[in-house]
C-alpha cells in the first residue's frame, strides 16, 4: 500500500480501521444472531414480556426482539449509525467547530428520540464518555460539551422523567400531565434503571481500560497493537456477552443488557467505517479504487462489445504497448469512436474519426490545404499577440492596484506587450499608463473577453477560434463570429455524450464558414469553388482548425489552472484532451519491455515481446496513462498523430505562459461544461440517461450504422439539411 502522511492519516490507522471494520461487523452479527439464541439469561415468557413492552400487538417478530431483523425494522439503527459516523468527522474537524456543533445537535435529537424506547442510549453515552474522560481522551471542546450533555442534561432529565412515569407515588396514568400534582418518586426512577445496574460498570470498565491502553500503551512492545488496533474492545465485549452463561448455569446476559451492548457495537462499527472512509479519501485511496473499478467495468463492457461485434477487442493500459499500437496502425477500426463520435460530429466529417478511402481522400486534401496556409509558426505569433491583449484587458478591468501587483510577477509579458510607436506613447500627460495603453491597444480589435473581467471558458474558446480565424483567413474577430463559440459548445456536448446538440447552431456555423470566411478568401475559394459546400471539404477547415482546438484548448486550460506549476505537456498528460485512442491492428504488435530494478540491481528487459495479436481492435484510454513514469507522446504517434501539432503548440503555449499570468483573472473552469475528459464536476440525471441510452445499445450491438465513405457523406449532408 502507498505510504500515508503523518499525524492522523497514517498507514497504521488505515490498517487499524481497514481490518477493524470487518472484525467488528462479525462481532456485531454475533451479538444479534448468536447471543440471543445461546447466551441469553431469559426464559421464553420473560423474553415475550420484554418484547411485548415495546412491540405492537400481533407483531410476529416480537418473540425475537433482539435479533437483527427486528432491529433493522425498528429503524433505531439510523440514529446509531449517524452518531457513530459523525464521531470520525468531529475528530478530524471536517466541517470545523461550527459544523461539528451542528452535527452534534442532530445527534442529540437522535438521542432524545431513541430514549423514548428504552434507556440503552444513555447507558452507552455514560460509559463511553466517563471512560474516555478518565483515560484523558476528551481533549476537544466538542467532546467536553457532549460530556456535559450526557451527565448534565440528558442523564438527569431521563432520571427525573423515569420517576414521574405512571406508578410513581400517588401517580396514575390519568393524572400524569397535571402539573400541580407532579410528584417525583425516587424508587420508581431506580426501578427504571435497575436492569442496567450490572452491565453499566462492566462496559465502563471495558471502555476505560481500552481507552487508557490506546492512549498510554499504544507503543508497548507486547500489548501495544492489542489496544491500538482495538482488539481489546472486541475481546472484552465478547467476554461480557458470553462468559456469564459459560461459567454459570443460571446466569447469562439479560435482554436489556444485551440491547445496550448491541447498540454500542453498532455505533462503534459506524465510527470505524467513518474513520476508514476519511482516511481513504484523504490519502487518495478512494480515487485509486474508483479508477480500478472503472477499469474493470470498462474491460467487461468491451468484452461484451467484442463478442457482440464478433471481433477480438483489447483495452490496452500499458504506455509502451499503446505507443507501439499507434505507430503500427493508421486504421481506427470498429470501436466506440466510429459509432459514437462520428455521428456526434455531423454535419462535419472528423478527420480524426473517419477511416478507409474517405480518410485517404480527406488527408490528401488536408495537406493540399495546409500548403496554401502560412507557416505554422505564424499561429504562435498570432496566439501570443491575442493572449497579451486579453491579459492587458483583464488587468485593466481588475483595477490599477491589481495591475501593479501583477506587474513585477510577469514583467517579461508586460515588456513584450508595450511595444507601440512614439506617437502612441505620447499624450497630453507625456506618457500613458499601462491601463490607458491597454485601452488604446484593445480598441483596435474586438474584445475577446466580451466585456467580462475574467478569462473564462467562453473567452478561452473565443481566443482559440480568433487565433485560427486570423491564421487561416487573415481576418480579425468579429461579432458575427460568435456563432462559432456557441457551436463549439454544441459539438462538445454531443461528442462527450452529455446530450443532443442544437442542430441549428451547428448548421449556422457551417454557413458562416462556407458562405463568408471561405467564400471571401480568393486563395481558398479557388481550391474547390462550390465544392467547398461538400462536408468532406468544409470539414477540413472546421474540424482541425476551429472546433477541435476550441474544445481541446479549453480542457488543457482547465488542467493548467487546476494543477499550477505543471509543465504544459505534463498538464496535458494529467487531463488529456483526447480521452480515447482506437486502432485496429492487422499484424502482431511487439514491444521491448523496459528494464526492471530488483533489489537495487538492474536486470535486462525482454526484447520483442508479443503485446497484441493481429486482427485485434484496440481501445486505449488516456486516463489509464495518468501518473505513468513514461513520457508518452501527448499528440499521438504514427501515421495518424495530430497533423496540426506545431500549430496547436503555438496556441497552448500562449495559454500556459501569457494567459496563466493573469492570476485570479485566469478562470477557464468558470463556465466549463460538457467535458468528457477531466469533466466539469457537474452531470445531471438527464445527461447520465442520455449517455446510457446512447452507449449501451451500441455496446449490445444495436443502433450501429454503415460506415462506408459514401454513407458517411450522405448522412453529413442530411444533417446539414441538404437534399441528397
Amino acid at each position: 500500500p502507498r505510504a500515508m502522511s503523518g499525524g492522523y492519516f497514517t498507514t497504521d490507522r488505515a490498517r487499524k480501521y481497514g481490518w477493524g471494520v470487518p472484525r467488528l461487523a462479525l462481532l456485531t452479527l454475533f451479538a444479534f444472531e448468536v447471543v440471543p439464541r445461546y447466551f441469553l439469561d431469559a426464559s421464553g415468557s420473560e423474553l415475550n414480556a420484554f418484547a411485548a413492552a415495546e412491540a405492537h400487538p400481533g407483531d410476529g417478530t416480537a418473540t425475537y426482539p433482539l435479533r437483527l431483523g427486528a432491529y433493522l425494522r425498528s429503524l433505531r439503527w439510523v440514529g446509531h449509525a449517524y452518531m457513530g459516523s459523525i464521531g470520525a468527522g468531529v475528530n478530524v474537524q471536517v466541517l470545523g467547530f461550527v459544523g461539528n456543533l451542528a452535527m452534534l445537535l442532530a445527534a442529540a435529537a437522535f438521542c432524545v428520540a431513541d430514549a423514548r424506547r428504552d434507556y440503552s442510549i444513555i447507558v452507552y453515552l455514560a460509559k463511553t464518555f466517563s471512560g474516555d474522560f478518565l483515560a484523558g481522551k476528551l481533549d476537544t471542546a466538542e467532546w467536553k460539551l457532549v460530556l456535559f450533555w450526557t451527565f448534565g442534561v440528558l442523564g438527569p432529565g431521563l432520571w427525573v422523567l423515569a420517576g414521574l412515569e405512571p406508578g410513581a407515588t400517588g401517580r396514575t396514568s390519568k393524572s400524569f400531565d397535571v402539573f400541580r400534582d407532579v410528584a417525583f418518586d425516587w424508587a420508581t426512577a431506580a426501578d427504571a434503571f435497575r436492569p442496567y445496574a450490572r452491565i453499566m460498570p462492566i462496559l465502563f470498565l471495558i471502555q476505560t481500560v481500552c481507552e487508557f491502553g490506546d492512549a498510554h500503551l499504544e507503543h508497548h512492545r507486547i500489548v501495544g497493537k492489542f489496544f491500538r488496533h482495538r482488539y481489546g474492545f472486541e475481546c472484552f465485549t465478547l467476554a461480557a456477552m458470553t462468559l456469564p452463561k459459560l461459567f454459570s448455569r443460571a446466569g447469562g446476559i439479560a435482554p436489556k443488557e444485551l440491547r445496550v451492548v448491541q447498540h454500542d457495537l453498532v455505533i462503534c462499527l459506524f465510527y470505524r467505517i467513518g474513520n476508514l472512509c476519511i482516511i481513504l479519501v484523504k490519502n487518495g485511496w478512494v480515487a485509486d479504487f474508483s479508477a480500478k473499478a472503472e477499469r474493470v467495468a470498462r474491460k467487461a463492457l468491451f468484452w461484451i462489445f467484442g463478442i457482440v461485434s464478433n471481433q477480438r477487442l483489447v483495452n490496452v493500459t500499458d504506455v509502451d504497448v499503446a505507443v507501439a499500437v499507434l505507430k503500427k496502425s493508421a486504421v481506427k477500426g470498429d470501436g466506440l469512436e466510429r459509432h459514437v463520435a462520428t455521428p456526434a460530429w455531423r454535419p462535419l466529417l472528423s478527420l480524426e474519426s473517419v477511416d478507409g478511402d474517405l480518410y485517404e481522400r480527406m488527408v490528401r486534401a488536408f495537406h493540399e490545404l495546409v500548403a496554401k496556409l502560412p507557416e505554422p509558426r505564424k499561429v504562435a505569433e498570432i496566439a501570443e499577440a491575442r493572449a497579451e491583449e486579453m491579459l492587458l484587458i483583464a488587468r485593466a478591468r481588475a483595477g490599477k492596484e491589481n495591475a501593479a501587483k501583477d506587474d513585477e510577477a510577469s514583467r517579461d509579458v508586460s515588456e513584450a506587450t508595450v511595444s507601440l510607436s512614439v506617437d502612441d506613447l505620447s499624450g497630453e500627460s507625456g506618457v500613458k499608463s499601462e491601463l490607458e495603453l491597454s485601452k488604446t491597444k484593445a480598441s483596435r480589435r474586438a474584445d475577446l473577453l466580451r466585456g467580462g473581467d475574467a478569462i473564462d471558458a467562453n473567452a478561452v474558446a473565443r481566443f482559440s477560434l480568433a487565433v485560427f480565424v486570423e491564421y487561416v483567413f487573415g481576418r480579425a474577430w468579429e461579432e458575427k463570429f460568435e456563432v462559432l463559440v456557441d457551436a463549439s459548445w454544441a459539438w462538445r456536448r454531443e461528442i462527450a455524450v452529455r446530450g443532443r446538440a442544437d442542430a441549428s447552431v451547428k448548421r449556422a456555423a457551417v454557413r458562416l464558414v462556407v458562405d463568408d470566411l471561405i467564400r471571401n478568401d480568393e486563395r481558398l475559394w479557388a481550391m474547390h469553388g462550390e465544392a467547398w459546400r461538400e462536408p468532406r471539404n468544409y470539414s477540413l477547415i472546421m474540424q482541425p482548425f476551429l472546433i477541435s482546438p476550441a474544445i481541446n484548448v479549453g480542457d488543457v486550460a482547465v488542467a493548467l489552472k487546476r494543477r499550477p506549476g505543471l509543465r504544459l505537456e505534463d498538464a496535458m498528460r494529467d487531463a488529456h484532451p483526447f480521452p480515447i485512442f482506437e486502432r485496429f491492428v492487422s499484424e502482431d504488435v511487439y514491444v521491448d519491455r523496459r528494464v526492471d530494478k530488483k533489489n537495487g540491481k538492474t536486470t535486462s528487459g525482454r526484447k520483442n515481446v508479443l503485446a497484441v495479436r493481429k486482427n485485434t481492435q484496440v481501445i486505449m484510454f488516456t486516463s489509464d496513462f495518468r501518473g505513468s513514469n513514461v513520457p508518452w507522446p501527448v499528440f499521438g504517434a504514427g501515421a495518424r498523430m495530430c497533423a496540426g501539432t506545431s500549430a496547436a503548440l503555438g496556441v497552448l503555449r500562449a495559454v500556459a505562459t501569457t494567459l496563466v499570468a493573469a492570476g485570479d483573472a485566469f478562470a477557464p473552469e468558470r463556465g466549463h461544461k460538457y467535458s468528457g475528459r477531466h469533466n466539469d464536476g457537474v452531470s445531471s440525471l438527464g445527461e447520465a440517461w442520455y449517455f446510457a441510452r446512447t452507449v449501451v445499445p451500441i455496446v449490445l450491438g444495436f443502433g450501429r450504422e454503415r460506415q462506408d465513405g459514401v454513407e458517411l457523406e450522405r448522412r453529413a449532408r442530411e444533417a446539414l439539411g441538404v437534399e441528397t
